[in-house]
């Protein structure tokens, strides 16, 4: 199995569809395409768009697991085994999962736990996890498509990238991906991605504001603050450039927004500080390769501080600045 673009040693190199229940015991195949790789489920995965091509050969499997988890120690809560060969995440009350050779998701549900509670670790840490076996940095990002070019907006979990996104979707940008972005460089050394889950995650005074509306709660026990939501506008299933990247952050204090370029050293410790599952870097050793990547992506891109305000009404003035600065040709 090979990466499709240049690798860094990371690893071994229509609508939204809300289903209620899934009977773990019960074999299906679901057809999707995630980040271009056509992957296979034995479950359906909420708000993913299935594919029409029902080809016999699949990138990744995901797979309800039968027999006992490979995860054999009692330890409660959080457990982290990344490898060489294979990563073993076990989340208490929720599922084990392993990943194998960046082609297999294998899935032991916890007695009780619901589709959608997987999900979130699905298709965060597993899903990174996997994406780093496979050569691909994925940052801790939602994003939008621009003059064809992807504009990302990272930061801490809370932040607001899910919400900058809806605003830019809500102004007829494209969605690109919500919560992580798996970047690579192709045969030029161009940074770029494919889409990854165009469908949102919001708070109910997010969806209030922008006058969206909500599918679902993302879960019943685990988020239940935050809802589904299909965007106005999702870019298509290919692989496009990345020209830009907004690290937000949260003013407190002030009324406006702004954003300042930030460059060198700042700019690198940026990346690696939204790395999304950060743990795979330290369990492997590959903070060298890791480092390498984020060194020559800042030298690739503009990168940008967002400082963004909490004050009411800022919202809306927060797309306004976003918008004009994609359009005032600030340096990509």
């Amino acid at each position: 199995m090979k990466s499709r673009f240049k690798s860094y040693n990371y690893g071994l190199a229509g609508g939204l569809h809300l289903p209620s229940k899934v009977d773990f015991h019960r074999r299906a195949n679901y057809l999707y395409t995630l980040c271009g790789w056509k992957t296979r489920s034995e479950i359906p995965l909420t708000g993913v768009t299935t594919s029409l091509d029902a080809g016999s050969t699949v990138d990744i499997l995901i797979q309800i697991a039968p027999g006992h988890s490979p995860i054999v120690t009692k330890q409660e809560g959080l457990v982290i085994e990344h490898s060489l060969e294979y990563s073993r995440i076990r989340i208490e009350a929720v599922a084990d999962f392993e990943v194998y050779g960046g082609q297999q998701i294998s899935v032991w549900p916890a007695a009780g736990a619901t589709q959608r509670d997987i999900e979130i670790f699905l298709f965060g840490p597993v899903w990174a996890t996997l994406c780093y076996q496979r050569g691909l940095f994925p940052l801790h990002a939602s994003a939008i498509l621009a003059d064809g070019c992807i504009t990302a907006f990272a930061g801490s979990s809370g932040v607001g990238k899910s919400t900058a996104a809806a605003m830019m979707s809500a102004l007829d940008y494209e969605l690109f991906a919500d919560d992580i972005l798996t970047i690579d460089f192709d045969q030029n050394s161009i940074p770029g991605a494919w889409p990854y889950l165009r469908r949102l995650k919001l708070r109910g005074d997010s969806i209030t504001e922008l006058a969206l509306t909500s599918a679902a709660t993302v879960s019943e026990r685990l988020d239940k603050e935050k809802y589904f939501v299909h965007p106005k506008c999702v870019a298509d299933d290919r692989w496009c450039r990345l020209g830009r990247l907004y690290l937000l952050e949260i003013d407190p204090i002030n009324s406006r927004n702004s954003i300042d370029r930030i460059v060198g050293a700042e700019a690198v410790r940026a990346l690696i500080g939204q790395t999304y599952h950060f743990d795979f870097v330290e369990g492997t050793r590959r903070f060298n390769d890791h480092l390498t990547f984020c060194t020559q992506l800042a030298s690739k891109i503009a990168i940008y501080r967002l400082r963004r305000s909490q004050l009411a009404g800022a919202g809306k003035k927060l797309a306004s600045l976003i918008r004009a600065h994609l359009k005032d040709g600030s340096p990509l």
